[in-house]
């Protein structure tokens, strides 16, 4: 599955490159309401040792992450480079108060499976965002970051989050990557990668995460979408 839509993506690709000037929107690719026991399969746990505890609901992917795991992520059948990935994430009230305040739903593009990748990471706990760029390892450089208020929900509530990444910026230097961040409609910021070319993975993810031991947190997410974004609407 996740080698057809690689090949399917990458013949879009092609297309979409060469008609971009004319371009009205962005082009959906894939999209996932994970409303059936078959939709949900088309998503697994991404590569890790982490101790991930998978169930679901009607029309979500459920998980709990268990002793000794940071991150549980899972991956979305779409491989590419100029992607945008919306999904909307949902922390649970249950999870532990002391781990609250440093727990994250994440969206991730051009994941490699050394980790590297571009993140989304959102958090209900202060209502705060950033873009990341994470390394080989784990570690990782703020690129943006902010308070959105309101425009983020807390826990208990479902963030819908969209994080698009591109290359190919008029007036930036060679390699340059793109990205643009917006929660429940609201768009939070933007920021340019002078260094885009150095993320070479091509994988789309989803998770649940923190900067250390996130035991007990639990959460679901649903309405996976990825689409071609067009570079005219910034």
């Amino acid at each position: 599955m996740a080698l057809l839509t690689g090949i399917f993506v990458t013949m879009l690709a092609s297309f979409a490159l060469a008609g971009a000037a004319d371009a009205a929107s962005s082009i959906t690719i894939y999209q996932n309401k994970l409303s059936s026991s078959d939709s949900r399969a088309q998503v697994s746990k991404y590569r890790g040792k982490g101790k991930c505890s998978r169930s679901s609901s009607e029309n979500s992917v459920k998980f709990r992450i268990g002793k000794s795991t940071r991150e549980c992520a899972y991956l979305v059948p779409v491989v590419g480079r100029d992607l945008e990935v919306t999904a909307t994430g949902r922390l649970f009230k249950s999870t532990p108060k002391s781990i609250k305040s440093r727990t994250y739903l994440s969206v991730n593009l051009r994941q490699a499976k050394d980790g590297s990748r571009y993140q989304l990471a959102v958090y209900p706990s202060g209502r705060r965002w950033q873009i990341r760029k994470v390394r080989k390892g784990g570690k990782f450089q703020v690129l943006k970051a902010g308070k959105a208020g309101k425009a983020i929900n807390g826990f208990g509530d479902a963030n819908r989050m969209v994080l698009r990444a591109y290359n190919g910026i008029k007036g930036q230097p060679s390699g340059s990557a793109r990205l643009v961040a917006t929660v429940n409609g609201n768009k939070l910021g933007f920021t340019d990668d002078a260094k885009g070319g150095e993320l070479d993975g091509r994988d789309t993810t989803f998770s649940i995460a923190s900067n250390k031991g996130a035991k007990g947190a639990f959460g679901s997410f649903t309405g996976i979408r990825v689409r071609m974004p067009n570079p005219f609407d910034g």
